[in-house]
């Protein structure tokens, strides 16, 4: 009421007294603050009661106007004023004794006003840095204070003003101050020099942050977050070495992430971990949420949401910050919490550990913790692995080990874990899993690839449309979504790394090298062991009902002998799709490399398609195939690995590392892991099968020239003893088509099994058994 009656009369005075300047006004606001502090002594009234902040937020409006209406940069009388009488480390004064009540965040709004809204450079001036630093070290000196949400609007502010003009930031570091020895106790001399004090550098700003993060209050402590994030995504180097050296940064945000997982409650599902979504910034849960969820949750959505801001923090901070609050992220959680949980005996303890590091994996994205990610989990090894030698990283030969458990819930929790790495672009990963045993090659023969080892089992012409049988992402040439790094074909020799890399992304084979399929076709060996022509092959699949060993029977030579694919009436979008894809390849599909030609991707698709015997398929006996929405899926998913791993410059070749090694040719621990798993899929529930195919088509879809040499090229020539994905699918096959014979009512119960899987399931169908779930 008293505020209202000053603010009417103060407007009444206006209207009645002469026009006084824009400075004398300004002097007049300030006299007045002045003189209500000498003539009250008892401040026990709250400052909202008193004229104090009506002349006070006049002043800010004068400062604004005059800056609006005078020249750009140059302070006017009033600013000038501002300056000369230290306006603002009076202000400060007040605010540090908060007297009266409620002064304090007075002060600070006037500040923030000031500061947001002046656009000349202030915090040049002495007198203005000075009085800022005081207020940011007071900022988060009291906790749960009521001032709270005005002290870190405060320091936003700040941080916004320094985001603008990086050079800004060295305001709020604090040097240690030089100390002169006492001339009374030492002699002085020519070389005597400067002491320094030993206490060390501070950087204000970020203190105070780091004070406010752990407010109860969420608001400002996700602020407080956002402050932090602003401050070390700075360019400035010397700001980035300051905040690692002077200030616990890179402890607390580690030691929030640590206090928080050894919260999580003991008693969780890997489902439960795996299905909660947490957004930092988005945490909005409340405790109502638990009662129709699982215990717990608030606790896992707590920990993920902050993995999320230091996430979030590494990916824009300056290099320097970035590694080291990785490297503390790797050494005092992962190294220090997760392993010994991971490598511990009991089982139920051992999964959920790894669900939570599979969970963790799948929500970083920077690549600075990626890579810590990828270190702790697989180690530092670059060189082939021997078959027999164990590695020296425990956890990754653990996990590996742990791949073909005797528990189906350790194998499963294991396999989606390599999912969940093999879904990041991290070239090391791919390297240490999978690449560095394989570009030596050694899995290739330099003898022609006999026709046993490729021939489909007879069996009756099925047609692309097949719903169940899907071929690998069919990008074209011209697909914007095809990486410069991914193969138009799958060559069958290669040649060293470092050839292929001088040369340009557009590879042009020699005119003399170049091969259609109507000159030219690798001859083949029979069944047999006799060298089959091309053209007796063209014949004997024109003749008999039984897959030719190259061409199967989809695959058939019209008159203008080009090779086309058969398709069923009433194919859907997926197989024009397709056939397009597929006949815009034509091109690309006679390429020689080498001494090999470079396959048709039309006879990779139909050799795959006619790999599993037409009685063990039932998607022909439904509709609800789903072909379509796969293919879209499956280019989909290409394009988007292609982008990921497009920075690593692979080869568009396979290539041969110079100087391999003469022992025999071992995939590593990793394919041969998934590799028997994929073998024995008809002795696995479906859940493993599942999970172990996740994992195989997403090694499927990394780009690179050796990797899908090894798994999607059907007519590679082999050496012996070797094994790849084609010959372990043909067994496989093979093993199906035995079992199919011995099972009665066979047809109907996979049909069964299938509805049951698809949700369309009743009453009337049979509980089926489960090994006919595990290779449908």
């Amino acid at each position: 009421m008293f505020t209202r009656f000053t603010s009417m009369l103060h407007h009444a005075v206006e209207a009645l007294a002469p026009n006084v300047s824009l400075q004398q006004e300004f002097m007049s606001h300030w006299k007045s603050v002045n003189q209500y502090f000498v003539d009250v002594i008892d401040h026990k009234m709250s400052v909202d009661q008193t004229p104090v902040p009506g002349h006070l937020k006049r002043m800010i409006q004068m400062l604004v106007r005059e800056e609006a209406g005078g020249e750009a940069g140059v302070p006017g009388p009033c600013m000038e004023y501002l300056l000369k009488e230290r306006i603002l480390e009076t202000l400060y004064t007040l605010a540090r004794t908060d007297c009266p009540p409620g002064m304090k965040q007075l002060v600070l709004q006037l500040f923030i006003k000031l500061l947001s809204h002046v656009r000349q450079p202030l915090l040049p001036h002495i007198h203005v840095h000075r009085p800022v630093q005081r207020l940011v070290k007071m900022c988060g000196e009291v906790k749960a204070s009521p001032a709270e949400t005005d002290e870190i609007q405060f320091l936003l502010t700040l941080c916004s003003v320094v985001k603008q003009d990086p050079y800004l930031v060295n305001f709020f570091i604090e040097m240690p101050k030089p100390k002169t020895p006492d001339s009374s106790k030492s002699e002085m001399t020519n070389n005597d020099v400067i002491e320094i004090c030993p206490r060390q550098s501070r950087f204000i700003i970020v203190d105070s942050l780091l004070s406010l993060m752990h407010s109860e209050d969420a608001r400002v402590s996700v602020k407080a977050c956002e402050g932090l994030m602003l401050i070390s995504s700075l360019p400035e180097e010397n700001a980035a070495r300051h905040l690692l050296a002077n200030t616990n940064f890179t402890s607390k945000l580690t030691s929030q992430l640590c206090s928080l997982y050894t919260a999580l409650p003991k008693a969780l599902y890997p489902a439960d971990i795996e299905a909660v979504d947490a957004k930092w910034g988005l945490d909005i849960a409340s405790s109502v949420d638990d009662r129709h969820s699982f215990p717990g949750k608030r606790s896992v959505i707590s920990f993920l949401s902050w993995l999320d801001f230091c996430d979030q923090l590494i990916g824009v901070a300056h290099e320097l910050v970035a590694k080291a609050l990785a490297l503390s992220i790797h050494e005092r959680f992962l190294i220090a919490l997760l392993e010994p949980a991971i490598l511990q005996t009991s089982e139920v303890d051992a999964i959920m550990a790894t669900a939570h590091l599979s969970r963790c994996l799948r929500l970083v994205s920077s690549p600075e913790l990626i890579t810590e990610f990828a270190f702790f989990i697989l180690g530092h090894e670059s060189e082939p692995e021997v078959f027999g030698v164990p590695s020296s990283h425990r956890l990754r030969q653990r996990l590996l080990e742990r791949c073909d458990h005797i528990s189906e819930e350790v194998c499963v929790a294991t396999w989606k874990l390599f999912e969940m790495l093999l879904n990041k672009p991290n070239d090391h990963i791919v390297r240490n899993l999978v690449l560095r045993n394989l570009v030596s090659r050694g899995y290739t023969s330099s003898v022609s690839l006999p026709a046993s080892a490729i021939s489909s089992p007879t069996r009756e012409h099925r047609p692309l449309s097949s719903p169940c049988s899907l071929p690998s992402t069919p990008l074209t040439a011209d697909e914007p979504c095809k990486s410069e790094a991914a193969p138009s074909g799958f060559p069958l020799s290669g040649e060293t790394e470092s050839q292929s890399r001088v040369k340009p992304a557009s590879f042009s084979p020699d005119p003399d090298d170049l091969v259609t399929p109507k000159d030219k076709v690798t001859d083949v060996s029979s069944a047999d062991g006799e060298f089959v022509s091309s053209d007796a092959l063209r014949s004997r699949s024109s003749g008999s009902g039984t897959s030719p060993p190259v061409f199967p029977e989809q695959l058939k030579r019209t008159e203008s002998n080009k090779v086309e694919l058969s398709y069923s009436n009433g194919g859907g979008e997926g197989d024009r799709v397709l056939e397009k894809s597929l006949k815009q390849e034509d091109e690309k599909d006679a390429r020689f490399i080498g001494r090999y030609e470079l396959l048709d991707i039309r006879q990779v698709v139909s050799i795959f398609l006619n790999i599993l015997p037409k009685d063990a398929i039932s998607s022909h006996h439904s509709a609800d195939s789903g072909y379509d929405s796969y293919l879209r899926d499956a280019q989909h998913q290409f394009a988007v690995m292609s982008a990921w791993h497009r920075k690593f410059n692979w080869p568009q070749k396979p290539v041969s590392k110079q100087n391999s090694p003469d022992w025999p040719f071992y995939e590593g621990l990793f394919l041969q892991k998934l590799l028997d798993k994929l073998s024995t899929m008809l002795q696995q529930s479906y859940e493993v099968n599942l999970q172990v195919t996740c994992v195989a088509s997403r090694l499927a879809l990394v780009p690179h020239a050796n990797i899908h040499e090894f798994l999607l090229n059907p007519q590679l020539p082999i050496r012996q003893g070797c094994r790849n994905l084609p010959t372990v699918l043909q067994k496989l096959a093979s093993d199906i088509q035995a079992r199919v014979r011995i099972i009665p009512d066979f047809q109907k119960k996979l049909l069964g099994v299938r509805h049951k899987l698809m949700g369309y399931s009743n009453n009337s169908i049979r509980r089926c058994k489960t090994k006919i779930a595990g290779f449908r």
